[in-house]
């Protein structure tokens, strides 16, 4: 699964970043040392691959059931490690699968507004489902805003969040009260992301980031070189 993930990943990397333009923000907040479950706005389908082509490492994208309506699409999904949920019921069987990748120490990646958001305006309300995969999975949760809806040759930002740690609520009964609160810190979390990156992109501020990021990098170069020297 994941050697199929990486192949297609490779493949489209070039094309895709060529047609839908994308500027990484963040990237250092990605964790290095464990698993997380990145949640995101939902603008389009572009949004999944968004995250696969531009964030690294193989993570499982949960998707609506209907999706997998065709043949090939679902082998295709499957392929690449998608977790089919029915949003119209409790999806025990796509739960249990979602909760055996985060303990096994994957990455998941959900849209915890349920369905697309196609007003493209402020986020929809956000389900319970991302907290609560969070808390009983054990991860870190890493929100990943997309600026606007995809459109090809059009210049668009991804902002990767610090991550927010659930763990306090591992210890307690996951009742209606607890749930709840972590909902809110979640939602509170993805609209502070939403703010930063509508903020960041009006003032232009991801550029002195990239400016300053590619300055450190040839600092660390001249050094290496002058250490070896």
């Amino acid at each position: 699964m994941h050697g199929f993930y990486k192949f297609c990943k490779a493949v489209l990397y070039l094309p895709y970043k060529a047609v839908f333009p994308t500027t990484v923000i963040g990237k250092e907040n990605v964790p290095k040392d464990r698993n997380y479950l990145s949640v995101g706005n939902h603008l389009s389908w572009a949004d999944t691959p968004n995250i696969g082509i531009n964030i690294k490492g193989f993570r499982h994208f949960v998707a609506k059931k209907e999706i997998g309506d065709n043949r090939f699409v679902r082998w295709l999904a499957l392929k690449l490690g998608v977790i089919f949920i029915d949003r119209g019921t409790a999806d025990l069987a796509a739960v249990k699968k979602i909760l055996r990748a985060l303990k096994a120490g994957e990455n998941v990646c959900i849209f915890p507004e349920g369905t697309r958001n196609r007003e493209n305006t402020e986020l929809q309300e956000i389900k319970s489902g991302a907290a609560m995969f969070a808390i009983k999975g054990g991860a870190v949760i890493v929100p990943m805003m997309i600026y606007r809806k995809t459109r090809a040759f059009r210049r668009n930002w991804l902002y990767v969040a610090p991550p927010l740690d659930l763990s306090a609520y591992a210890g307690r009964k996951l009742d209606a009260e607890a749930l709840d609160e972590a909902v809110e810190r979640l939602s509170e979390s993805m609209h502070r992301a939403k703010e930063y990156l509508d903020d960041d992109v009006a003032n232009k501020r991801w550029k002195e980031l990239r400016a300053a990021a590619r300055a450190e990098k040839k600092r660390a170069k001249r050094e290496r070189k002058a250490g070896g020297a």
